[in-house]
């Protein structure tokens, strides 16, 4: 537990470095409204400063039925601080917490790769905990320019949590998004798969997100 204090104080500390020092990146919070539930995300994937190899990111999402029922309330974090070695590609360590496998510090690898159409993010790592999960993030998003002040936006978003202590399936899920941009705004329709446990108890979710990027 000490450890998982410590590695909570490191990532605040860099979190609020990497608000105050960085700027070459948007930091997008999305709201979704589906036909079973509702849910927000928000990514941040910020350089410490505009050379630095040092960087955070970090994904999280919150989903809850309409009625209140505290026993589907859902959420995941996925929160990391990297090292540059080459291109975008880096060494990382942070936190990973969601509702099955809990709280519990991370150390990985991590892939970015970003551009004005395209943003890909590969984050494969490992658990340090004694259920030895493995875990991996993935993300890519494609913006390509529709006309003058339109852009199509399309995401697919996944992760897999596995207990490799028990070799079970412990958390998972595939969320795809298709709308267009206009200025710092993105809507349009929204899918969320959700699996949990070594049961792999289903859970769908269909309906339309909006998204805004704050700079």
């Amino acid at each position: 537990m000490k450890y998982q204090i410590l590695l909570i104080i490191l990532l605040c500390s860099s979190i609020a470095n990497a608000q105050q020092a960085s700027k070459e990146a948007s930091s997008p919070v999305e709201l979704n409204i589906g036909n079973n539930r509702f849910g927000l995300q928000f990514l941040m994937n910020k350089h410490f400063a505009p050379a630095s190899k040092f960087s955070f990111l970090s994904v999280t999402s919150f989903e809850s039925t309409y009625n209140n029922d505290i026993n589907n309330l859902d959420f995941i974090n996925n929160s990391q601080v990297s090292y540059e070695i080459y291109k975008g590609f880096g060494i990382a360590t942070g936190l990973s917490v969601n509702r099955v496998a809990g709280l519990t510090p991370i150390v990985g690898l991590e892939y970015v790769f970003a551009n004005k159409e395209i943003l890909l993010v590969l984050t494969p790592n490992y658990h340090l905990s004694k259920s030895k999960n493995i875990e991996g993030l993935a993300l890519i998003e494609y913006k390509p320019k529709l006309s003058e002040k339109l852009n199509l936006y399309s995401r697919f978003q996944t992760l897999y949590n596995h207990n490799s202590e028990t070799d079970q399936h412990e958390r998972s899920y595939m969320q795809f998004r298709l709308g267009v941009v206009i200025n710092n705004y993105q809507f349009g329709l929204a899918t969320n798969l959700d699996y949990y446990g070594a049961a792999k108890i289903f859970k769908d979710n269909y309906g339309v997100f909006l998204r805004f990027n704050f700079k």
